[in-house]
C-alpha cells in the first residue's frame, strides 16, 4: 500500500444548518431547534468528534444519512423532488445540493444506500456475484466499471470527436466567448457616446468651453460630472435658473452702485410735539364765550382784529368800534394764544419742511446693479415709492391736526394719529443696501460665481444628454451581460475542477487495483471474528470467459466441513457481512493519514444482543481505538446499542499529544409527518432506559391539560405507556411471584376504586377489551391526565426515588408543578 501524505486542513461538519425539503424533513432549522443556551444568542448545540443519534423507525435517521452520503457520492438520487438543504462546515463554507462537487474531504456513509450499491446480491441472488467487489481489493469489476465510467463521464478531447466533460468545457468557453464579446461590444458603443460628448464635435463639452467652463474635459470627467447627476442630491435647473446662469456667464463688472439717501425723518418726535400742541388749551374769565364756542368765528375775528389794529371804525361796516370793544378783543387775543398759534405755525411750516425734504425723495437707478438683481429691485423700488408717499400722507395728516387746533384754541383735541411707515422704509432701504453690499462682493467674487454657473449648466446639459441616450438602460444592459458572464466561468471552473477530480480518482482508482485475494482477508478478518460469524467467508472466484478471464467474487457458507456458496442469508447476516465490508472498505482511508468522516446508520439491524455487543465493539476497535477520524456519527433505533456507544473510546493520540474527544448526542423526533432533530435530553443521553422514558411520557400528560396537534400522540399513547410503567414498577415493588397481574396490582395501589379506574383504562385505550366501540371514537383527555396524576402522585411517595426521576429529565423538584398540590391517591 503507498502511503499518502497526511491531510493538514480537517474538515469538518458543523450543523445540518437547514432542511427545508429532503424526505421527512420539512422545514427544519438547526439553530431554531438545537440551542445550547436560548440565554446567549448565537449558541447551538453542534457537531462534535463522535456525534450519536436516537430515534425510532421511521423518524428520519436514514434521511439525515443519504443527505451526508451525497457528499460521498456528489449525487442526489432523482427520486427526491426539489431537495433542499444546507450543511455548515468548520471552515465556514455551505454545502447545498446544488455545489455538492465541492465538498473534497473523505467522507465514508454506511446506509441502506451503500448496501444495495455495493451488495447488490444481498437483495437479489440473480444479480451477478462480480458485483460484490472492494475498494481494498485488487483487479475486480465494480473497480473497472468505475474506471470506465469515470472515463466515459471525462469524454475525448480530440477535436472532430470531443465529448463527455472535454465537450461541456470546449462548449462553455464558446459561451463565455460570446457573452464577453456581447459585453465588450455594448460597453464599446457607451464609451463612444461619451467619448463624443466629451471632446469630439461641436456638441462637445470641450468646443463649448465658453460656456460649459471646461476647456481641458475628456471622457474621464465627464464621467466624474455623469456620477454627480446620478445621485439623489442632483436637481435638474428651472428654466429661470439657466437664464439666471447664463446671465451670470455674460456679466460684466460694474462699479460700485451709489450710496442711497439717508432717512432722517423722526415721526415719532413730530408725534409728541403734535400732541403737546392738541392738549394745550388757553382762556379764562376774559375770552368771549361766543367766540369761546365758535371757533369759526374766533378765527375771522382775529383776523379782523389784527387789520383793525389802528383804527376805531369797522372797515366792513363803518360802525365806530368803541374802546371797551377794543379791550375786549385785546384781553381775547392776549399773548398766551399767540404763543400757541406761534407754535401750530411753526410746527405746519416744520412738517411742510420735511415733505421737501431728502427723505422722502429716496431713490436709486437698478442700472447700477448686476442684472441678475434687477428683477428684486424693481419690485423694491415700487414698495419705497408707495411707502414714502404713504409717509408723505401721514404727515399732511398731521399739518391738518395743527390746522384744526389753530381753529380750536380754547379746547383740548383728542385726535387719532396717523400711521408711521418709517419701519417698512428703513426696512426696504436695508434689504437695497444688501443688495447693493452683494454688488460690491460680486466684482471680487463675479469671477467664482461665473465658473459655478458654467459647473451647474454643463451637469444640466448632461443630464438632457443622459436622457437622449437613455444611459441607465445601457448601463442595466452592460451590467446584465457582465453579471451573465460570472456563472458562466463559475460553471467552467466547477468542469474544470470535475476533469481534474475524474482524472484523480481514475489514477487512484487504477492505483486501487491489486490482488482479490487481499480484499477477501481483510473482510474475512472481521467477519470470521469469535464473536462474529465464523461460517461465512467472502472468496474470490476465478472465471472463464471467450476472451478473458476474470475474478469474481461469492459469499459461502461453511457447513459440515466444506464451504459453499451461501443462499437464504438472513436478515441478521446479511447487516453483518455488509457492515464488515464497509470497515474493511474504511480501513485504507482510515490508515492511510486521510482522517475521514464517518457517518453509519443503524448497523444493527436484525441482530440478536450478543452481535448487537460485537458491533458496537468492531467499531470501537476499528475506529474509536485508533482515533484516526476526524468525526465519527452513529445512528440507532435500539437502546441497547444506544447504550453501548455511551462507552466509546474518547480518549486518543493526535499529533503526539493525549486527546479527549467531545461528543454530542441527538434525538430524531417525527412528529405527524415532518421529523425534528433535538439534543438528546437527559433521560435517553445520560440513563437510555425504557423506563425513564415511560416516566416522561406519564409525567407530560399528568402536566398537560390541552390536546394540540403537537402533544395527540402523547395522550393516544398513553394507555400503552401507562402500562407498561405500571407493571416494571410494581414488578420492582413486589417482586414476589403472583399468579394474575391484577393481584399485584391490588396490592400496588391497595385501593379499589383507583385499581378498576386506571386498570379499565388502560385496558380499553390500550387494547379496546371489551369495548369495540372504544375503537371507534376519541379519547377523553381528561381522563387521560387524572390518570397520569394519579400514576404520578403514587411514585411520589417514594420521596428520593420521585426527585431521581425528575433528574433525569432535567427537571428541579422545585419547579415541579406537580409538588404544588397532590391528591390522596390511597
Amino acid at each position: 500500500m503507498s502511503k499518502i501524505t497526511k491531510i493538514t486542513k480537517i474538515t469538518k461538519i458543523t450543523k445540518i444548518a437547514k432542511i427545508d425539503n429532503f424526505g421527512i424533513f420539512q422545514n427544519f432549522d438547526w439553530n431554531t431547534h438545537l440551542s445550547s443556551n436560548p440565554a446567549q444568542q448565537n449558541q447551538t448545540y453542534d457537531f462534535k468528534d463522535i456525534n450519536i443519534f436516537y430515534g425510532r423507525n421511521y423518524s428520519g435517521k436514514t434521511s439525515l444519512s443519504k443527505i451526508i452520503r451525497a457528499l460521498e457520492t456528489k449525487t442526489l438520487s432523482p427520486k427526491y423532488d426539489n431537495p433542499d438543504f444546507k450543511i455548515e462546515l468548520s471552515n465556514g463554507s455551505i454545502i447545498s445540493q446544488s455545489n455538492l462537487s465541492t465538498f473534497s474531504h473523505p467522507i465514508h456513509v454506511y446506509n441502506s444506500d451503500f448496501i444495495k450499491e455495493n451488495l447488490r446480491f444481498i437483495h437479489d441472488e440473480n444479480a451477478n456475484i462480480e458485483s460484490f467487489s472492494v475498494t481494498l481489493g485488487g483487479d475486480n469489476q465494480q473497480i473497472l466499471n468505475r474506471i470506465q465510467e469515470l472515463k466515459n463521464e471525462l469524454g475525448s478531447d480530440e477535436e472532430n470527436t470531443r465529448s463527455g466533460v472535454y465537450l461541456n468545457i470546449y462548449n462553455k468557453n464558446n459561451e463565455i466567448k460570446n457573452v464577453t464579446e456581447n459585453h465588450s461590444s455594448k460597453k464599446r458603443n457607451l464609451d463612444k457616446l461619451l467619448s463624443d460628448k466629451a471632446t469630439r464635435g461641436l456638441e462637445s463639452i470641450k468646443d463649448n468651453h465658453e460656456r460649459f467652463g471646461e476647456i481641458r474635459y475628456d471622457k474621464r470627467n465627464l464621467e466624474a460630472d455623469i456620477s454627480k447627476v446620478l445621485s439623489n442630491n442632483y436637481q435638474q435647473l428651472t428654466r429661470t435658473q439657466i437664464e439666471l446662469f447664463e446671465s451670470i456667464i455674460q456679466q460684466r463688472e460694474l462699479s460700485a452702485p451709489p450710496e442711497l439717501l439717508p432717512y432722517t425723518l423722526n415721526f415719532s418726535s413730530l408725534i409728541n410735539s403734535t400732541s403737546q400742541i392738541l392738549k394745550t388749551v388757553v382762556g379764562g374769565s376774559q375770552k368771549i364765550e361766543e367766540l369761546v364756542q365758535d371757533s369759526e368765528l374766533n378765527l375771522w375775528v382775529q383776523k379782523g382784529h389784527l387789520l383793525h389794529k389802528d383804527r376805531s371804525n369797522c372797515a366792513f361796516c363803518t360802525s365806530e368800534i368803541t374802546e371797551q370793544r377794543q379791550k375786549e378783543l385785546r384781553q381775547h387775543f392776549d399773548q398766551e394764544t399767540q404763543l400757541l398759534q406761534d407754535r401750530i405755525a411753526d410746527g405746519i411750516e416744520k412738517i411742510k419742511t420735511l415733505l421737501e425734504s431728502q427723505s422722502l425723495k429716496i431713490s436709486f437707478d437698478i442700472n447700477h446693479f448686476y442684472q441678475k438683481h434687477h428683477g428684486t429691485l424693481a419690485e423694491l423700488k415700487v414698495n419705497l415709492h408707495k411707502t414714502i408717499d404713504l409717509q408723505k400722507l401721514s404727515l399732511e395728516q398731521i399739518i391738518k391736526l395743527l390746522e384744526q387746533k389753530n381753529r380750536q384754541p380754547f379746547t383740548e383735541l383728542d385726535a387719532e394719529y396717523p400711521v408711521d411707515h418709517s419701519d417698512q422704509i428703513k426696512a426696504i432701504l436695508e434689504k437695497i443696501s444688501a443688495i447693493r453690499n452683494e454688488c460690491i462682493q460680486l466684482n471680487s467674487n463675479l469671477k467664482t460665481q461665473q465658473n459655478e454657473a458654467k459647473n451647474a449648466l454643463r451637469l444640466d446639459h448632461i443630464y438632457h444628454f443622459l436622457q437622449s441616450i437613455n444611459y441607465t438602460q445601457l448601463t442595466s444592459d452592460i451590467k446584465l451581460t457582465s453579471q451573465a458572464i460570472t456563472p458562466l466561468q463559475e460553471e467552467l471552473d466547477a468542469l474544470e475542477t470535475r476533469k481534474i477530480s475524474i482524472t484523480a480518482e481514475i489514477k487512484s482508482k487504477e492505483d486501487k487495483l491489486k490482488s482479490e485475494g487481499e480484499a477477501c482477508r481483510h473482510i474475512n478478518e472481521i467477519l470470521q471474528h469469535d464473536f462474529g460469524h465464523q461460517h461465512l467467508s467472502l472468496e474470490p472466484i476465478e472465471t472463464t470467459s471467450t476472451n478473458s478471464q476474470s475474478i469474481k467474487f461469492e459469499i459461502q457458507r461453511l457447513k459440515n466441513g466444506i464451504k459453499t456458496k451461501a443462499h437464504n442469508l438472513s436478515e441478521g447476516e446479511c447487516s453483518l457481512i455488509s457492515f464488515c465490508y464497509f470497515l474493511a472498505k474504511v480501513q485504507e482511508s482510515l490508515n492511510s493519514g486521510q482522517e475521514p468522516i464517518i457517518w453509519i446508520d443503524d448497523p444493527i439491524c436484525s441482530l440478536d444482543s450478543n452481535h448487537i455487543f460485537f458491533i458496537y465493539s468492531l467499531i470501537n476497535e476499528k475506529i474509536c481505538l485508533q482515533g484516526k477520524y476526524s468525526q465519527l456519527f452513529i445512528s440507532t433505533h435500539n437502546l441497547d446499542f444506544l447504550k453501548y456507544l455511551k462507552r466509546l473510546n474518547t480518549r486518543v493520540i493526535r499529533n503526539d499529544k493525549n486527546k479527549e474527544l467531545q461528543v454530542s448526542k441527538y434525538l430524531i423526533s417525527r412528529e405527524e409527518t415532518f421529523s425534528q432533530i433535538y439534543q438528546m435530553p437527559k433521560y435517553l443521553s445520560e440513563y437510555s432506559t425504557e423506563f425513564n422514558y415511560l416516566f416522561k411520557q406519564i409525567y407530560t400528560c399528568a402536566i398537560t391539560n390541552i390536546l394540540t396537534d403537537e402533544n395527540y400522540s402523547i395522550f393516544y399513547n398513553f394507555s400503552n405507556n401507562a402500562r407498561k410503567f405500571i407493571e416494571i414498577y410494581s414488578f420492582f415493588k413486589f417482586p414476589t411471584y403472583y399468579k394474575y397481574d391484577d393481584d399485584r396490582l391490588k396490592t400496588f395501589w391497595n385501593d379499589e376504586i383507583y385499581r378498576l379506574f386506571i386498570g379499565r383504562v388502560n385496558n380499553e385505550y390500550s387494547h379496546c377489551s371489551g369495548v369495540l366501540e372504544r375503537g371507534m371514537s376519541l379519547m377523553e383527555v381528561p381522563e387521560m391526565h387524572q390518570v397520569a396524576k394519579a400514576i404520578i402522585q403514587k411514585v411520589k411517595k417514594d420521596t428520593q426515588q420521585y426527585t431521581a426521576l425528575l433528574e433525569s429529565l432535567n427537571i428541579d423538584i422545585a419547579n415541579d408543578p406537580l409538588s404544588i398540590s397532590s391528591p390522596t391517591t390511597g
